[in-house]
């Protein structure tokens, strides 16, 4: 009897698997990632088809389904109180035009009248951020997917305590996920006079449910009239302090100008979303020239039907005619991204990518990462391990005309389930500008020889195989 007892629940566990993987497939648009949630439930019978009830399904989650209907009715109230204004003329011309593919998808247009300070320094930007809050007088609002309890973390939010108790509106929004400490922060910062709010926060059994689909940017804006945004959360790694000891190198931007009305349009729908309050036209003060910058700001996310940061990068790629350098510490470029560097290469443009070494801040994307490198290096892309700090800047440069930096990784997660945003600069000082960062980044970073590691071991062989046929699913 027993006997016949396990050999029924054996047979009903296949049964379940084949109907588990059956489902994957047809649920999956991707075949890659199919097969990866294929392999994780064969593997992982009973585990991996949790995991892919949770985080894989393609469906739009019940609350991703209500951010599209509240992005749409936004935009049309936003419109209603806000101008959104026109592209300058001259915006289509050379690595100008790359602007109007972001447009075309329904993001803003190229503003021009920008200042633009590259903050690569983490306590130089944390300076930049903390003299801003002291000097606004309307209001300071802060959208990040980390925000630390730690020194810096602590640091920032008792002066925007105190801001806020000295009458500013003050409003924080953190991701539920990045910000394990979101509901301690909140009360801090209500009981102070401010406002929070946390974006997608998780009910475990309802259809509100989507862990997998984070809110990773980071963004601050003072009075409208200066924002900031790049790769830096607020913690001490980023700030310039040791984290599990060891120094951070990232990547940061400061706009004034016509360009932060822009980015005040993301925090503002990201806040009605998460706090159900519509920013008022004072938010929005008449934009004022500040300099000769041009800035496009981009958001992006699983909301649209196609990724603006994606399209705009496989565009820069292709565009590119002498040199692309790409900042990227999680590397996991899917087939289209990886030929459209191949055939950068192959055209004759210098592709350099600028990535984590080891020991890496993330394993799993790590290994996943290096499983790619002997393909893009046969075809002659320069790849480079950052060994003197961990890398988190995340950049963009294409031929010292152009260049995006924001919060966007090249990989699956970044490009298909994260809400992002990127500053993008078309003005030729401010891509040589940023050329110039990445030549610095470059002086504390090793080029990895193609011969050297068609030699590696068969253990990191293993872990590279393993690591990308999980990509999909990191």
């Amino acid at each position: 009897m027993e006997a016949v007892l396990a050999s029924a629940a054996i047979a009903a566990l296949y049964t379940l698997e084949l109907l588990a993987v059956a489902w994957v497939f047809a649920r999956k648009r991707d075949a890659a990632s199919a097969f990866s949630w294929a392999l994780a439930i064969f593997f992982l019978p009973l585990l991996g088809l949790v995991l892919f009830v949770v985080f894989g399904r393609d469906r739009l989650p019940h609350r991703l389904k209500g951010k599209i209907r509240h992005s749409a009715a936004f935009q049309a109230r936003m419109a209603a109180q806000v101008p959104r204004g026109e592209a300058p003329a001259d915006s289509r011309q050379g690595w100008q035009s790359l602007g109007r593919v972001a447009e075309q998808l329904g993001n803003m247009p190229v503003r021009g009248g920008n200042r633009v300070e590259l903050l690569g320094d983490g306590e130089a930007a944390f300076n930049a951020i903390r003299e801003s809050v002291l000097a606004a007088t309307h209001h300071v609002h802060v959208e990040e997917y980390i925000f630390r309890d730690d020194r810096k973390g602590r640091e920032l939010l008792k002066l925007l305590c105190e801001r806020a108790r000295q009458g500013l509106q003050v409003r924080l929004l953190v991701d539920a996920i990045g910000t394990g400490e979101s509901r301690k922060l909140a009360r801090q910062l209500v009981a102070s006079g401010g406002k929070a709010a946390v974006f997608l926060p998780l009910y475990p059994f309802g259809k509100a449910f989507t862990p997998n689909l984070r809110n990773h940017r980071k963004i601050i804006i003072c009075d409208g009239r200066v924002g900031f945004l790049g790769g830096m959360n607020v913690g001490n790694e980023y700030f310039g302090l040791k984290y599990r000891n060891r120094y951070w190198c990232d990547w940061h931007m400061a706009i004034r100008g016509p360009a932060v009305r822009d980015l005040q349009s993301v925090f503002a729908e990201d806040w009605d979303f998460a706090a159900g309050s519509m920013l008022g036209p004072e938010y929005f003060p008449d934009p004022e020239t500040c300099g000769d910058s041009r800035v496009q700001i981009v958001y992006s996310g699983p909301d649209e039907a196609v990724n603006s940061a994606r399209a705009v990068f496989f565009a820069a790629i292709t565009q590119a005619e002498k040199r692309l350098c790409i900042s990227s510490p999680y590397f996991v470029p899917d087939q289209a991204m990886r030929e459209a560097l191949r055939g950068a290469a192959l055209r004759g443009v210098r592709v350099q990518v600028l990535t984590q070494g080891h020991p890496p801040e993330m394993l799993s994307t790590y290994y996943a990462s290096r499983y790619y490198w002997e393909e893009l290096m046969g075809a002659g892309v320069e790849v480079w391990e950052h060994m003197r700090r961990v890398l988190h800047a995340k950049a963009l440069i294409a031929d010292s005309r152009w260049a995006a930096i924001g919060s966007v990784n090249l990989d699956p997660r970044s490009l298909n389930l994260n809400f992002e945003v990127l500053g993008l600069l078309d003005s030729v000082p401010d891509a040589e500008a940023a050329q110039q960062h990445f030549e610095g980044m470059l002086q504390a970073a090793q080029r990895v020889d193609p011969e050297v590691f068609r030699r590696r071991g068969i253990a990191g062989r293993v872990a590279e195989g393993a690591f990308r046929l999980l990509s999909p699913l990191l």
